[in-house]
């Protein structure tokens, strides 16, 4: 979902809830958060392809095998590095738009949580958990709570400026319950770590 897709009604002088904003602003800025991601997925995809015995992509997490290969901490701040450069742009593509604040706020904060997550390494399987990874799980965490919020929100900011339900908004309220379920999974079986415990899975 991009800020291009917002409904045309988003940007009347009609719409009383919503400061003026230029569309060719929030295309602009559509595309570079689109550019980022795009340029986000060749260092992801080596370092998937470069897992093999006995790393087990199916079984570890990128975190776990990032720190386990060659340039693996380097591809990882990569694709971290141009995610979060994509969540500045749509930020400041929502920037003119009202009701958009804890939006880019969230952006931010799941920036930030990409970018302590690739300086912070985790620890090696097998070895015992430091300072470094549990900051490690603090960041992943955080990056996975904030990025279905983000999308709730964006999704319900859509709805009401298109006031009534579009497919745009169903779509990305879709993927931010999906997104949401799984991100919980995730974190609860990782949050044991960070307490010196063993994941529940």
């Amino acid at each position: 979902m991009s800020v291009a897709e917002f409904p045309a009604t988003a940007f009347s002088p009609a719409a009383p809830a919503i400061r003026a904003a230029h569309p060719t602003h929030l295309h602009h800025a559509a595309r570079g958060a689109v550019a980022a991601s795009v340029a986000a997925v060749p260092p992801i995809t080596m370092l998937h392809m470069s897992a093999a015995d006995p790393i087990e992509p199916s079984g570890w997490t990128i975190s776990d095998y990032v720190v386990s290969l060659p340039h693996g901490t380097l591809l990882f701040a990569l694709t971290t590095g141009a995610l979060a450069i994509g969540a500045g742009a749509l930020a400041h593509g929502l920037a003119p738009v009202s009701e958009t604040g804890r939006i880019r706020a969230l952006l931010g904060v799941w920036a930030a949580g990409l970018l302590v997550a690739a300086v912070f390494p985790t620890n090696l399987r097998g070895t015992q958990q430091d300072l470094s990874s549990n900051i490690h799980l603090v960041g992943g965490g955080v990056a996975f709570a904030t990025l279905p919020i983000a999308a709730w929100l964006l999704a319900r900011r859509l709805r009401r400026g298109a006031g009534h339900s579009s497919l745009p908004a169903a779509v990305l309220g879709g993927f931010a319950l999906v997104s949401g379920l799984l991100s919980t999974a995730l974190i609860a079986n990782r949050l044991p770590g960070v307490f010196g415990m063993t994941d529940l899975m």
